[in-house]
């Protein structure tokens, strides 16, 4: 044993004289201090489990989907947490991520700075004859983008490493939000200027990007939200999410993807309101509310798969509450008693007792006492998760001991071809 630990102690003293940077995993802090407010509950716990939390700080979020799913909408609305010092807006969409759509969510405009980028590379435009080339980082002056022969213009690769580089190297404690808006409009200079051949161009830049950001991002306490689009795999029908754009890049280096559907009906909104919401939609002011299914796609924070239910409306923007009825009931929290509903232990009036109500009443009874019910839901949603974390650990004991019964017998490709059909008909109904 003291042999086994003199060795030990031997490994240790080679890594501290000869590789400073290692570290020891059992003294490190790696997980997420602060977040940024999603701005709706049940958003916020399908991504961190926390009805408080939302976005992690110092990270990279993506948001993916069809036009009009609110992937402009949604990393605006978290500009408004008052955690955010600074607010960077980068529009490759001409003026969709503007002044008007910051004005809608009520952010407050003062601290945001805006600007325009087409491309992911550099590249300068001659004044004399409109020649546009292709120019490298470390040719694009600082300051002024303009000489007496050229206009240059950084691309987005350039742009957040100035700006990220800068805040390291001053040791900025401020908290900035970067929006980039969008990141499938954002090509190669060579694809999208030039009308050349991209050459993988593009996905390379994209990786460049992403690598060069990680470290930096936590350092300077800074966030990326970007937005994406997709589109249909023809190749595949089953895939009714379809593709993202970009490439493996925007898919590998997020620490958390947010899917993005529209969809016909809300299970929160009653029949009666649904009723009037689709005879609305015949006349001239049009349907003003939109139901948008967020789903985890990737997650490094145990929550990929998870779903939240949020109302958009046109005239308003997105709830806080939207979601949470049913992510409640989803959870067990919220239980059904005939045609009316209770949160055991959490919702009571003043002697203790529960408090029944209906579905369309679920928010002006949460809202009397807020503050109080999210604590008190946060510590029992700890509780049920807990729950199926050790169901699911008895489910993966019970599978290897049925695999063991079954002596591991192999499946015949009939049987093999059988279920993938099932698979893919089970995903084309969802």
């Amino acid at each position: 044993m003291a042999k086994k630990e003199q060795q030990t102690n031997l490994i240790d003293d080679i890594i501290n004289q000869q590789f400073t940077d290692m570290q020891d995993l059992s003294k490190e802090d790696n997980s997420v201090k602060e977040w940024i407010d999603s701005g709706n509950y049940a958003l916020n716990y399908v991504c961190s489990r926390n009805f408080k939390n939302g976005y992690p700080i110092g990270q990279i979020t993506a948001f993916y989907g069809q036009s009009g799913t609110g992937k402009s909408m949604l990393p605006a609305i978290a500009s408004k947490d008052s955690k955010i010092d600074r607010v960077i807006v980068i529009d490759s969409e001409g003026g969709g991520t503007g002044k008007s759509l910051f004005e809608f969510i009520g952010a407050d405009l003062t601290k945001i700075r805006y600007t325009t980028i087409q491309t992911l590379d550099s590249y300068k435009i001659n004044k004399e004859t409109g020649k546009i080339e292709e120019v490298s980082d470390k040719d694009v002056p600082l300051g002024k983008l303009e000489t007496t022969t050229s206009i240059y213009h950084m691309g987005l690769v350039l742009f957040l490493k100035r700006l990220l580089y800068a805040l390291e190297y001053n040791h900025s404690t401020e908290k900035m939000l970067i929006i980039v808006d969008s990141l499938t409009n954002m090509k190669s200079v060579r694809a999208s200027l030039l009308g050349g051949e991209d050459m993988g161009k593009t996905n390379k830049l994209l990786n460049v990007l992403f690598s060069s950001l990680d470290n930096t991002l936590k350092n300077t306490n800074s966030t990326i939200l970007f937005a994406n689009k997709i589109y249909t795999d023809l190749n595949n029908p089953y895939n009714t999410e379809g593709v993202i754009s970009g490439g493996q890049a925007v898919m590998y280096n997020p620490s958390l993807m947010i899917g993005l559907t529209t969809l016909q009906d809300n299970p929160e909104i009653s029949d009666s309101d649904l009723k009037t919401e689709k005879e609305r939609r015949k006349t001239g002011l049009g349907n003003s509310l939109k139901t948008v299914r967020a789903r985890i796609r990737k997650s490094r924070f145990g929550t990929e798969g998870r779903n939240a239910w949020l109302v958009l409306d046109s005239t308003y923007g997105m709830t806080r509450y939207s979601g949470l009825f049913q992510l409640l009931c989803d959870f067990g929290v919220c239980i059904k008693n005939g045609s009316r509903y209770s949160v055991p232990g959490i919702i009571t009036n003043s002697k203790g007792e529960d408090v029944s109500f209906y579905k369309k009443e679920f928010i002006e009874v949460f809202r009397k006492n807020e503050d109080r019910y999210i604590t008190a839901l946060q510590e029992k949603m700890e509780a049920v998760e807990e729950k199926l974390k050790q169901k699911a650990m008895n489910l993966e004991v019970n599978d290897l001991e049925e695999v063991s019964e079954e002596d591991n017998n192999e499946i015949s490709n009939v049987e093999l071809m059988n279920m993938m059909e099932a698979e893919k008909e089970a995903s084309f109904e969802e």
